[in-house]
């Protein structure tokens, strides 16, 4: 996934400077995260949406992480990866558990994706691009 992310980040961006902060959760690794970004312009926090028993450690950490001091104004986009699996949970779905509709005085966009198939991150990171060029 990194090298197709990377290249779409070429392609996207060109030459120009973007500060994005991409957050994979892996529950088996998720003690800390520390953020130490200054003058952070967006996050992407990938989830996957066919995990239903830890959607909530999901919530839990995205919460924390936007509370961060560092993340304040970034723009929030959210991969809801594994779509093309068929109890992958819907996007509106997702969006309820993961307690985006609370979100005020933030920007935020649920792009469904399918890592390895590239599905929906092109989509995805030209709504930040777009967002991210009207700062």
């Amino acid at each position: 996934m990194g090298l197709t992310i990377s290249s779409l980040f070429s392609r996207l961006f060109g030459k120009k400077q973007m500060r994005i902060l991409m957050v994979f959760v892996c529950f088996v690794f998720v003690q800390l995260i520390t953020v130490v970004v200054l003058e952070l312009g967006g996050l992407i926090f990938v989830v996957d949406s066919n995990d239903r028993e830890r959607i909530e450690e999901a919530a839990d950490e995205l919460q924390k992480m936007l509370q961060e001091d560092e993340l304040r104004d970034a723009v929030l986009l959210l991969f809801a990866n594994k779509q093309d699996l068929p109890n992958a949970m819907a996007i509106s779905e997702m969006t309820d558990k993961l307690g985006l509709q609370s979100l005020r005085n933030r920007t935020w966009y649920v792009q469904a994706t399918c890592a390895t198939q590239g599905t929906g991150l092109y989509e995805g990171l030209d709504w930040l691009s777009n967002e991210l060029s009207k700062r």
